[in-house]
C-alpha cells in the first residue's frame, strides 16, 4: 500500500502533491548570519500580501460558507447555488464593517436568486421569525405587514417604505420599548451581518494590523537603499538584532509620523507582532499557525478559527517545506550547496505515502512512523468511521512518540518522527 520517495532538495515531487496547489520539499537551515536588513525588509513587505491578505481571504471564504447555509436554511435548496462573484461580494460585505458596506449588503441581497418572488411570498417571509428566534424563545417577535402609506421609513436604510410594499416589523417593546420597520432586503441583510460579527471583527483587525505595517514600512522606504537614521548595510547576526533593528525602524517612522499620538501604541503592537511572524517564516521556512490561530482567537470562536485555517492552509499558494534537525553550529551560511549534500546525504529525509481505507490498515502507518519515517496519509477514500478511528490511532501514536500530526488539506495528513520538523510556508 505504501510507496517509499526521498524528499531531494529544492526539487517538487509531483508524486506526493495532496493536490495541485501543494509541493513537499527539503529546506536548508537558515541562520540570523546570513539575512541582510534589506532581506528582511523585503521579507516584511511580502508578507503583507501573502499572510495578511491571506488570513483575509480565508475570513471572507468562511463567510461565504456560512451565508450560503444561512440562506438554504431560510430559503430552501434554491439559494444553494449562488453565483460564486456574487457570494464573494455578498460576504466581503456582510464582514467589513461601516455604513458604506452595510448599503452593499443590502443591495447584494437583492441580487440573490428569486428574490423579487421572495420580497413580495408574506408566507415566506413570516416563516423566518421560527428560524430567527433567540434562546428560549420559540420564534422572533416580528410581522409581515402592508405598507399603506410611506410614512414608515425603514430603521436601517432611513428610506420610506413604499405603499403596497411587504415590510417587517419587529417589535422590541419588551427590549427598549420600540417598534422597528425594515425593507425586506434590509432585515436579511442585517441578520446576515449579525451573523458575521466576529468574522467583521477579525478582518477588521488583520486590517488594521496591516495599515499599521504598511505605514511603518513606508516610513522607512528610504532606509531600503541605504539612506536614514536606519542604517540597511549591516547582517542581523541574531535575533536581537532584528528586535533591535525593529525598534530602530518604528522609532524613525514615529519620528516622522503625523498619526495621533495616542495611537502609536497600537501601530507598535501591531508591527511587532507581525514582524516576529514573519521571521520565523523566512529564517525557517515555518509560518506558525498557533501564532495565526491565537491572533484569530480573539475575535472568532474555536469552530471558526480552525474553520479559517484550514481554508487559508487549502489555498492554492501553499507550500509545504520540510526541515530535518540540524546541528546548530553547521551551516552557518544557510547556502544552497550544503543544502543538497545535505539532502543527498544519508540522512535524507524518507517520507511513506499510503491511503488506508479501513481501521486495520493503520498498522502499517504505525509500523512506518515508529521505524523513523515520515507518512503522508490519505483518507478520501475511508468511510467518516474508519477515518475518525484511524485519525485518533495516529494522534495518538504520534504523541506517544513525540512526533506531529498536521493536516494537508481535506482528508490528508502528515505524521512525521521527533526528528523532523514540518515547515509550512507561502510561495
Amino acid at each position: 500500500m505504501a510507496t517509499q520517495a526521498v524528499a531531494k532538495q529544492r526539487a517538487t515531487r509531483p508524486d506526493f502533491a495532496a493536490s495541485p496547489g501543494i509541493t513537499i520539499k527539503l529546506v536548508p537551515d537558515i541562520s540570523w548570519q546570513a539575512v541582510t536588513r534589506p532581506r528582511m525588509l523585503k521579507a516584511l513587505e511580502q508578507g503583507l500580501d501573502g499572510y495578511i491578505e491571506g488570513l483575509q481571504l480565508a475570513i471572507v471564504q468562511d463567510c461565504s460558507a456560512l451565508i450560503t447555509k444561512q440562506l438554504v436554511l431560510w430559503f430552501g435548496d434554491g439559494l444553494g447555488e449562488i453565483d460564486s462573484r456574487l457570494l464573494k461580494k455578498l460576504a466581503n460585505s456582510a464582514s467589513t464593517p461601516g455604513e458604506t458596506a452595510n448599503l452593499r449588503t443590502v443591495d447584494y441581497v437583492t441580487q440573490l436568486p428569486r428574490w423579487s418572488a421572495i420580497s413580495k411570498n408574506a408566507k415566506l417571509l413570516a416563516s423566518l421569525k421560527f428560524h430567527m428566534g433567540r434562546k428560549g424563545e420559540d420564534t422572533y417577535p416580528c410581522q409581515i405587514r402592508i405598507a399603506i402609506s410611506t410614512t414608515k421609513k425603514c430603521t436601517n436604510c432611513k428610506k420610506p417604505i413604499p405603499a403596497s410594499y411587504l415590510y417587517v416589523s419587529e417589535d422590541l417593546s419588551e427590549d427598549d420599548g420600540s417598534i422597528s420597520n425594515w425593507h425586506s432586503e434590509c432585515w436579511i441583510a442585517h441578520w446576515l451581518r449579525g451573523l458575521l460579527k466576529e468574522h467583521r471583527s477579525a478582518k477588521g483587525a488583520m486590517d488594521k494590523q496591516s495599515r499599521s505595517v504598511r505605514a511603518v514600512l513606508k516610513g522607512n522606504s528610504k532606509s531600503a537603499s541605504g539612506q536614514g537614521k536606519t542604517k540597511q548595510g549591516e547582517d542581523l547576526k541574531s535575533k536581537s538584532d532584528y528586535e533591535s533593528w525593529l525598534k530602530s525602524l518604528f522609532e524613525n517612522w514615529k519620528e516622522s509620523t503625523k498619526v495621533n499620538p495616542d495611537f502609536t501604541n497600537l501601530y507598535e503592537k501591531n508591527f511587532l507582532e507581525y514582524a516576529e511572524q514573519i521571521a520565523d517564516f523566512h529564517l525557517t521556512g515555518k509560518l506558525s499557525q498557533s501564532r495565526a490561530a491565537h491572533r484569530l482567537s480573539k475575535h472568532l470562536n474555536i469552530s471558526h478559527v480552525e474553520s479559517v485555517m484550514e481554508k487559508f492552509l487549502e489555498m492554492p499558494s501553499k507550500v509545504l517545506e520540510y526541515t530535518g534537525l540540524k546541528d546548530p553550529s553547521a551551516n552557518k551560511q544557510g547556502n544552497d550547496s550544503h543544502g543538497k549534500d545535505k539532502a543527498n546525504s544519508s540522512n535524507s529525509l524518507q517520507i511513506y505515502k499510503c491511503s488506508p481505507r479501513v481501521y486495520n490498515d493503520s498498522r502499517e502507518v504505525g509500523a512506518h512512523l515508529v521505524a523513523g519515517n515520515s507518512v503522508l496519509m490519505n483518507l478520501t477514500e475511508a468511510s467518516e468511521e474508519d477515518r475518525k478511528r484511524i485519525i485518533d490511532f495516529a494522534s495518538g501514536l504520534t504523541f506517544a512518540q513525540g512526533g506531529t500530526i498536521e493536516r494537508v488539506t481535506s482528508g490528508i495528513f502528515l505524521l512525521t518522527p521527533p526528528n523532523v520538523l514540518i515547515e509550512e510556508s507561502i510561495s
